[in-house]
């Protein structure tokens, strides 16, 4: 069985000669400097074309004098998760030594999409550790100083020799690794160039082709992009693998970020392949919505009943909310986590890895990066517009589609940052995240109200409860979305 932890390390390439700065000041009173000599083992697997070393994640067979087992890395920003298996771990299946275990194999599906996985490199590592302990022995932090022997697999096999030096904090405030890597950037170390010993240990074109251009084109801004949502969707399917739907939302937005990428900078690409993998994020992403929504729908409505006054709250209330919601919410997680096994799921994944390595360009893709302002542009006078016509018919689903146009605007802000610059793309980012919040609000109360009429409608007729309290509710939420919808046609004229 796995188990995890969030992995709280920072990485430094040093020369040959460097020397590892005293650290003893930073040890809290009584605390002491434990130091040993270690040599490990990693095998790392991936598929033949590295999906995995793409997606930021690396999977390797660990032996030696300590840290032994399976351990899988996967990105949660700003470090990294480790998941963890035995060596044994294969659960008695008869998986040889030297293959993955089932268990990370289905971990793996997404990312991999039913490639084999192959051992692509080993690594030796003779490592002098220095362990931070307080005063009780409990150990602060750990300073591994690697000199690192690499072999890459295949027919273009390489070998490689490197030092680097690793800090990694125990369960405590982050300001003590700060110190720890000021400390050695003032000795000359200098942060790593490769995420992992992996990346460093293979051929660059063997993960990322080698491209030599003058100048930044329009199509490397929004693939770049893809790229880093595409990855989002990787870690988020992983986590939904071992059952967390914490990270539903962050995988749903991922979808949307792609989704408004395509539409927003659609002269980019061909036509038919953008419609086609939009339907296909459409679909994925209403699978996660159905759940998301009712997560958010039952801590909404949860937290208005509570502030009810007993003498308004007529019957079980919030048991009949948490009851429904949470009865729909497992019902739909059961169906997506039945997808995520499905073909069509994993087609999709596929699709999107082919758009990464090779996106269906137009020739307006090698233009000038300059082209990405223009489309920015174009994105946010649609938001201008379809807030006007809102506002002016008063039609609340057309103030729905001001809101997806605000959000598409505050994405293609983000996506142009290499080309607006950080600032520019973080302030037009902000701006239509306000009014996309602000119409979001407004579209919640009205799902809201919805549901709160139906509920009460039940109850109306269930014994032993009674429909009053959802109707004071209702009201509440439809005076919500009229505040709301109020405070967008004030606030239209500054995105005119």
């Amino acid at each position: 069985m796995t188990h995890s932890y969030v992995e709280r390390e920072l990485k430094f390439d040093v020369a040959a000669d460097f020397v590892v700065p005293d650290v003893s000041a930073l040890l809290p009173a009584g605390g002491c400097l434990e130091r040993s000599v270690e040599q490990l083992r990693s095998d790392y697997f991936d598929t033949a074309d590295h999906a995995l070393l793409r997606a930021k994640m690396t999977l390797r067979r660990r032996t030696g004098t300590t840290d032994t087992g399976w351990q899988l890395k996967v990105p949660q920003k700003p470090f990294r998760e480790e998941i963890r298996l035995s060596l044994d771990g294969d659960g008695g299946d008869g998986v040889p030594d030297e293959g993955v275990p089932d268990e990370l194999r289905d971990l793996l599906l997404g990312a991999v999409r039913r490639q084999p996985l192959v051992q692509v490199a080993s690594v030796v590592t003779d490592r002098s550790v220095q362990r931070l302990l307080d005063a009780e022995g409990r150990q602060l932090a750990e300073i591994d100083d690697d000199r690192v022997h690499a072999s890459a697999a295949g027919e273009a096999a390489t070998a490689s020799s490197w030092r680097e030096v690793e800090v990694e904090l125990a369960d405590v405030e982050v300001q003590l690794l700060d110190a720890l890597a000021k400390r050695l950037r003032r000795a000359g170390a200098r942060p790593a160039n490769s995420s992992s010993k992996l990346a460093r240990a293979l051929p660059a074109d063997r993960i990322e082709p080698v491209t030599r251009r003058r100048r930044l084109r329009a199509g490397d801004v929004v693939s770049a992009y893809i790229a880093e949502q595409q990855r989002v969707i990787l870690a988020g399917d992983l986590a939904l693998r071992r059952g967390d739907d914490s990270v539903i939302h962050k995988t749903r937005v991922a979808t949307r970020r792609l989704r408004s990428t395509l539409r927003c900078f659609s002269p980019l690409f061909h036509t038919g392949r953008a419609q086609s993998l939009d339907s296909e994020l459409r679909w994925f992403a209403g699978l996660l919505g159905e759940v998301r929504d009712r997560q958010v729908l039952a801590k909404r409505l949860d937290g208005m009943a509570q502030a009810l006054p007993d003498t308004l709250t007529l019957g079980p209330v919030r048991a009949r909310i948490d009851t429904e919601l949470r009865q729909e919410q497992t019902e739909h997680w059961n169906t997506l986590r039945a997808e995520l096994n499905g073909d069509r799921y994993l087609t999709l994944l596929q699709d999107l890895a082919d758009w990464v390595e090779q996106p269906p360009a137009t020739s307006k893709a090698h233009s000038r990066a300059k082209l990405i302002a223009k489309l920015v542009r174009r994105a946010e006078r649609k938001v201008a517009r379809r807030l006007r016509r809102a506002n002016t018919t008063g039609d609340v689903h057309q103030l729905h589609g001001a809101r997806k146009a605000a959000k598409r605007a505050r994405y293609a802000a983000e996506a142009a940052e290499p080309v607006i610059g950080g600032g520019a793309s973080a302030r037009q980012a902000k701006r239509y995240q306000k009014l996309q919040d602000l119409l979001g609000e407004h579209q919640d109360s009205l799902i809201s109200a919805s549901v709160l009429r139906r509920l009460g409608a039940a109850a109306g007729v269930t014994d032993g409860e009674n429909g009053f309290a959802f109707g004071i509710l209702y009201e509440r939420e439809a005076e919500n979305a009229r505040a709301a919808r109020e405070k967008a046609r004030r606030k239209a004229k500054k995105y005119s």
